[in-house]
């Protein structure tokens, strides 16, 4: 997992463009943009369902027009990874990684290239088109095949919004308490979009 993560983030600063806007007062669904939303890149504002913690809102990449988030799910507990490193992993951790791009068809590029990472990484269950509060996504049911890894299945969605390619994953340990597909669509649902 974390290793797609970083090569998206590469990839993703070439041909990047910023966004310094500020933050929409209202949403795509019709709704007047809520403070309380986490918003990410001025585009999108989550409002965080019950069960999750915000843990990470990153806009290191900004002038790149990369964002990325982070929410848990569960107890923390320590997890020494198989370079020796002792990380905090959650029994569930819902990842957000949002990139623009100057068009449209590179943003659907970008998105389509992170599917194929993991249909390619994961072992994949099902995958389908569905629409959550408005927007497009392909989901995919998965387990992780690593059995070092700290996490044993999950969900994901990629999506387009304009010009930027958006993705969201669920992973979570073996004894997760709840359907990884079912956290996901409440997540994506709580997702507004800038009009």
């Amino acid at each position: 997992m974390k290793r797609i993560w970083i090569a998206v983030l590469l990839a993703a600063c070439l041909g990047l463009t910023g966004c310094g806007q500020s933050a929409p007062e209202t949403a795509a669904d019709g709704q007047s943009w809520d403070e309380d939303w986490v918003t990410i890149g001025n585009v999108l504002g989550v409002d965080t369902p019950d069960g999750l913690t915000l843990r990470d809102n990153s806009d290191a990449l900004e002038a790149k027009g990369m964002y990325y988030a982070a929410w848990s799910a569960g107890e923390a507990a320590p997890f020494v990874d198989g370079d020796g490193e002792t990380l905090t992993v959650y029994d569930g951790q819902v990842s957000l990684l949002l990139a623009g791009y100057d068009t449209t068809q590179k943003a659907a590029d970008s998105a389509g290239e992170w599917l194929a990472m993991a249909l390619e990484r994961y072992r994949v269950e099902e995958t389908w088109e569905e629409e959550r509060n408005g927007q497009s996504f392909t989901l995919l049911t998965c387990a992780y095949p690593s059995e070092t890894g700290p996490y044993a299945q999950g969900a994901a969605a990629f999506g387009v919004y304009g010009n930027y390619a958006l993705s969201v994953e669920l992973s979570c340990q073996e004894d997760f308490d709840g359907s990884p597909l079912e956290i996901l669509r409440t997540f994506l649902d709580n997702c507004h979009y800038a009009a």
